[in-house]
């Protein structure tokens, strides 16, 4: 042995290695469905929904000219007037209304022809709404919801603006991700530590994610937020290890390798030192991880290649 500079002895020392680094969650998203304006004419006088509410049947979404419009999910959208001696789908579909709204008892023998208590049902609906007494149907008092359970995410109308377009877009609803993949953050590409279960962590959410293709699991697709929640460059994010890995942190310049790429530390043996084979789980900072071969406190050469003449493991 050769020494050229003093040997000096560190101990391992034991630390939790999660991988942990910041990352990107790139969704791939479906349009939430989108609530048109009926033909209005008039004011808005009321805007009855926010961001976040949902959208369920009966409710007031808003007023035009003190007129409230109501809100109903429905296979189509009212297109006529409705009256006594009215036949179709369409009147089987203000049944409905009038019975979730408590104007009719329950929905008629013949649903889809309109009768008296029809009529007497849309003069109280008139009433409820703040129109003129009337007993036919105007598709106008109805903002037509395109599916049931809708939620709101942004209101394109306000009280004081003149009523919306026919056809115009004054609700949009979340969308959904079909699709995420997790990112690096700058330009370099993300590689993970193989055979390892890795997760990410969006939003205090923890997803699941393929380790390999770094896809998110797609039954925890629902759990990411919104579209209107994120933007183009993709979620701010946390990527690391399902379960964090004990290891014990050694200087980086006490771990060696040979010609096929075993690695190993040495450890004071009397006068002289001996080789012990390890396994890693990274490095970072100057530090690497040991993930075997070393235990807590155990002493080992920190500069073989300054002291030893042969340092390469055996």
């Amino acid at each position: 042995m050769s020494v050229t500079a003093a040997p000096i002895l560190t101990s391992a020392t034991a630390r939790t290695v999660t991988d942990e680094r910041a990352v990107r969650l790139v969704p791939v998203v479906d349009k939430g469905p989108e609530v048109l304006a009926p033909r209005l004419e008039g004011i808005v006088t009321a805007v009855y929904v926010k961001p976040g509410d949902a959208l369920a049947d009966g409710m007031p979404i808003l007023s035009v000219s003190g007129i409230d419009r109501l809100g109903f999910a429905a296979a189509t959208p009212f297109y006529r007037p409705i009256s006594s001696g009215t036949d179709g789908p369409d009147v089987e579909s203000l049944h409905r209304l009038l019975v979730a709204l408590g104007h009719l008892a329950a929905m008629p023998a013949n649903a889809q022809t309109a009768n008296s208590a029809t009529g007497t049902a849309i003069r109280a609906l008139a009433a409820r709404i703040g129109t003129p007494a009337t007993s036919t149907f105007d598709p106008a008092w109805v903002v037509w919801l395109p599916r049931a359970g809708l939620v709101t995410a942004t209101i394109a109308v306000r009280p004081g603006q003149p009523a919306p377009a026919p056809g115009s877009v004054i609700i949009t609803t979340p969308g959904k991700a079909t699709a995420a993949k997790v990112a690096a953050q700058g330009q370099e590409p993300l590689t993970l530590a193989p055979g390892v279960e890795f997760v990410v962590v969006v939003a205090g959410k923890t997803l699941r994610i393929d380790s390999a293709s770094l896809q998110v699991a797609a039954e925890d697709l629902p759990l990411i937020a919104p579209p209107e929640q994120t933007n183009q460059d993709g979620i701010p994010a946390t990527i690391r290890r399902a379960t964090p890995l004990q290891a014990m942190g050694v200087p980086s310049t006490a771990v060696m390798v040979n010609d096929s790429g075993a690695l190993c530390v040495w450890l004071p043996e009397g006068a002289t030192y001996r080789a012990v084979t390890v396994t890693l789980a990274g490095a970072r900072g100057g530090i690497t991880n040991v993930a075997s071969g070393v235990t807590a406190g155990q002493q080992f050469l920190s500069n073989p290649a300054q002291v030893l003449e042969h340092p390469q493991c055996p």
